[in-house]
């Protein structure tokens, strides 16, 4: 039996394109013949994947084809899929609701708004949906899946050992930093980052707010959280855009805690990087935020701006408190470990085969 896997695109730096791979290790190690396919041209560092016109030749009934669903495919792929024999499982990573986008990114909402639609249409034509997530899972039952299994996102510690980039780190050495990393999107809700940020500022007046993430397609609300800053007279927040895995390294050993204000979360794939880096968590609870924390960080029910940067404050001055965070994160992190998830992939392909 081979098991190969499709996405329609993949990038460097990119959770789901990084699950991909680590999840075709696995299958290498336990002996299947795996490729990646794709629609777009393939841009994957290190690693070889194909376009998905040119899988005629391997399709076959007694292969599992791994469908990897974070968007809506376009009609050939749909197409496509239900013509080849092949036996498919979805892979859900969650689609934002496409309301987060209405004025923001009229493609995106289209897409978005698409994609939760062709969830119903895939239960037809798939056997078996994983979801990163109990919260994923819980959609997938919604429409129309009985076959269900976790599958969590793979953390290999092994991709953050590179050498920080100096210069992030010279700029923030001894100073109190705030971070969120993630794509600048409606749903991330950066607007309650900043104003929490603006109540922090007067318990720590130099401290800094550093946001890593993309603003590409979202440049509407990215004008708005700038407008929303001069507004606000804040100094000391940075918008990097995309970020280099040194710069991204250097970033996390910088700060000092790691606010997340999201309102929709399939999982959180920097929540996991931040208990890497010892980073204590400060989170939102809600989505699939508390699945992945799992007891780790400290979860908040009620966006109230000032309590919060209270909070943050007395979370970086006590140290007791500080370690006894980072440690309940440390106890966290190993389930997401290659060799755990390596046992529910073989035990879960053992019961489809």
């Amino acid at each position: 039996m081979q098991v190969h896997q499709f996405y329609p695109s993949l990038s460097y730096d990119d959770a789901i394109s990084n699950q991909i791979v680590n999840i075709q290790d696995i299958l290498l190690q336990l002996g299947y013949r795996s490729e990646i396919f794709c629609e777009q041209q393939p841009f994957l560092a290190k690693r070889q994947a194909k376009q998905f016109i040119k899988y005629v030749p391997y399709s076959s009934p007694d292969n599992i084809l791994l469908l990897h669903f974070s968007r809506a495919y376009s009609s050939q792929i749909m197409t496509n899929l239900k013509k080849i024999p092949d036996r498919k499982i979805l892979i859900y990573h969650n689609i934002t609701p496409h309301t987060y986008f209405a004025g923001v990114n009229e493609i995106v909402f289209e897409s978005t708004q698409m994609g939760r639609k062709q969830l119903k249409e895939l239960a037809t034509i798939t056997e078996a949906g994983w979801g990163d997530s109990q919260f994923n899972c819980h959609e997938l039952m919604e429409n129309g899946w009985t076959n269900i299994a976790v599958l969590p996102i793979i953390f290999n510690s092994k991709q953050y050992v590179i050498r920080p980039e100096s210069k992030i780190l010279r700029q923030y050495k001894d100073k109190t930093n705030i971070l969120f990393v993630g794509r600048i999107a409606p749903n991330k809700k950066f607007e309650d980052i900043i104003l929490t940020f603006y109540y922090f500022k007067q318990i720590h007046p130099t401290a800094n707010l550093i946001l890593v993430g993309s603003s590409k397609g979202m440049e509407k609300y990215l004008a708005y959280l700038q407008t929303l800053v001069q507004q606000l007279k804040l100094s000391d927040i940075m918008f990097t855009g995309h970020v280099s895995g040194a710069e991204l390294v250097a970033y996390y050993q910088s700060a000092d805690v790691y606010l997340s204000m999201s309102e929709h979360e399939g999982f959180g794939v920097p929540l996991l990087e931040s208990m890497q880096f010892n980073v204590p968590i400060i989170a939102y609870h809600n989505t699939a935020i508390p699945e992945t924390l799992d007891g780790s960080g400290i979860l908040f029910k009620t966006k109230n701006h000032v309590a919060i940067a209270e909070l943050m404050a007395m979370v970086i001055e006590d140290k007791h408190l500080q370690n006894k965070i980072t440690a309940h994160q440390q106890q966290r992190l190993p389930y997401f470990f290659p060799d755990n998830i390596e046992v529910k992939l073989q035990k879960y392909l053992l019961k489809a085969n």
